[in-house]
């Protein structure tokens, strides 16, 4: 419920750019940076709208950052990708000019990660065309998940960008909108002063970009609304798929070069209470018919007591759901798996990274091969799917190395295999690796997205040599998919009956007879 009535007439869209549409899918997704933004608006008392561009219900949809059967489909769009980005032609951006020209804001709120921020920036620019007195403000904290965060202030645009929330967004949009409308602020008129407002970065009516003070991490995450699903245009014709994830902490001990979570949400992790959490699901599941969630923290399982309670909460509840979450290999044990089980846990997603002890090393995973090990064996005795996430074109991998994660995937059998290719993001130490070699070298990664199979970070090969072997690891994994996929769905019936309803396959045939027809091309 919001502190106060509406405080202003100010008309605010929040845009989350096209990603996955430019190579031909669909995020069925909430975009959580929108949600928390606009939850943090409403609550504050301003209304908004959330446009997601990265939405079209006529394609086939992407279930979770990868599709489900057919990891090969998104690869191959890679080239297509960055066409149509830049493209000023293409129908989506057509689509996009054509909603901003109705919506007309006053005010526009941009959601990015880290391979969305030059889309981003075509919007904001799109956007100061059409009319030029439009605030501009990005974030780029929680979108996509934490790994993904980037800071807009750092690779911005502020040529059209007038301002940026620095980590996470909440409190500082809520404090920015409302001085936005205490001043009556326009771009071409009056002095503005925004130098109190903690964790933003802004330009000043000389041009000049300030910096302020960093806001402290939420303490209380408990005290933040549920995302604002509810905002989404359109949300009444979205399936119940789409408003499945649940973010339950923020922060990271660990010190993965490649992962983004440090630059918004710093080393420390700070957690949602079981209470909290299992009030969102109940939330969802009565408000939106959502049976299948998915935990999004990182690591699920880092408080045993929190995990626990949780599991307890929802066998208490009695909801007729099914969920799943991630986490390290080494924070698994038996009985906390056993009793997620009975509350209705079907997977739990590893950070598997690579099979290669030098390679793991180099990325400062922080745990083993045997660990992993460990936990697949754990996983399978318990009689939950693993999903394995993999990365492949790390700097230093060769054939051998890439090979070794080939077979230690073999070798863990887990249910579906997920394979990333890694993007230098500004603030990460893979990024400070990459700058080193070349200064000028993080440039040409900006639009690159991790389906793109030249991996050139793997400078250990060259491009043909690279482009094989991953083709073929890549062909390897979509083996275990399928074959995977067949026999589960034998298995498991209720969980695909209620995982076939949050899509909407029974109100839409065609979403099913296109799932399949995807399974049958592979």
């Amino acid at each position: 419920m919001s502190d106060m009535k509406v405080a202003s007439e100010k008309k605010i869209l929040i845009i989350n750019p096209p990603f996955y549409r430019l190579q031909n899918a669909s995020l069925v997704h909430y975009p959580p940076g929108c949600c928390n933004v606009a939850a943090a608006l409403e609550k504050a008392g301003f209304k908004s709208l959330i446009y997601n561009a990265d939405y079209d219900p006529n394609k086939r949809t992407i279930l979770g950052n990868t599709d489900h059967i057919n990891v090969i489909a998104l690869t191959k769009q890679y080239n297509n990708y960055l066409k149509r980005l830049n493209n000023d032609n293409d129908p989506i951006w057509k689509e996009i000019k054509q909603y901003l020209r109705n919506f007309n804001p006053d005010i526009l709120i941009v959601s990015v990660f880290n391979t969305t921020i030059t889309a981003g920036n075509k919007i904001a620019k799109m956007a100061k065309n059409l009319n030029s007195e439009v605030l501009t403000i990005f974030e780029g904290s929680t979108n996509r998940g934490l790994h993904c965060a980037i800071d807009p202030s750092v690779i911005g645009d502020f040529s059209v960008m007038d301002f940026a929330l620095r980590r996470e967004p909440e409190f500082t949009v809520a404090e920015l909108v409302k001085e936005i409308d205490k001043q009556s602020f326009s771009t071409n008129k009056g002095k503005k002063d925004f130098s109190k407002i903690k964790g933003l970065s802004w330009k000043n009516e000389k041009g000049k970009v300030i910096h302020n003070e960093d806001r402290l991490p939420i303490a209380d995450l408990d005290k933040l609304s549920f995302p604002a699903r509810h905002l989404l245009d359109g949300y009444e014709n979205m399936p119940p798929h789409t408003f499945q994830g649940i973010y339950g902490s923020r922060g990271c001990p660990f010190q993965c070069i490649f992962c983004g979570c440090h630059t918004s949400m710093g080393y420390k992790p700070r957690i949602r209470s079981a209470e909290n959490m299992v009030a969102e699901i109940e939330k969802t599941y009565k408000e939106y018919k959502t049976r299948y969630f998915y935990i999004c923290d990182d690591i699920f399982f880092i408080d045993k007591k929190r995990a626990q309670k949780f599991c307890r909460l929802l066998m208490k509840k009695k909801l007729p759901i099914f969920w799943s979450a991630q986490t390290r290999a080494e924070m698994v044990d038996e009985s906390t798996l056993q009793l997620a089980k009975k509350a209705g846990l079907q997977h739990v997603a590893v950070g598997v990274e690579v099979g290669n002890p030098q390679i793991r090393q180099l990325i400062k995973k922080g745990n083993t091969v045997d660990d992993v090990r460990r936990c697949a064996k754990l996983l399978h005795k318990v009689g939950l799917r693993m999903v394995a996430f993999c990365i492949i074109g790390l700097p230093g991998e060769g054939e051998k190395e890439i090979t070794d994660t080939v077979n230690l995937v073999k070798e863990i059998k887990p249910y579906i295999v997920y394979p990333y290719f890694p993007t230098p993001a500004a603030g990460t130490e893979l990024a400070s690796i990459v700058k080193e070699k070349n200064p000028e070298g993080l440039a040409q990664y900006r639009d690159r997205n991790h389906m793109d199979t030249s991996a050139p970070l793997a400078d250990k090969m060259k491009l043909q040599d690279r482009k094989k072997v991953i083709e073929w690891a890549v062909g390897e994994f979509v083996k275990i998919n399928k074959h995977s996929l067949v026999l589960d769905v034998v298995k498991r019936p209720k969980f695909y009956f209620a995982l076939a309803n949050d899509m909407n396959f029974f109100k839409h045939p065609k979403f099913f007879l296109g799932y399949i027809k995807d399974y049958l091309n592979v």
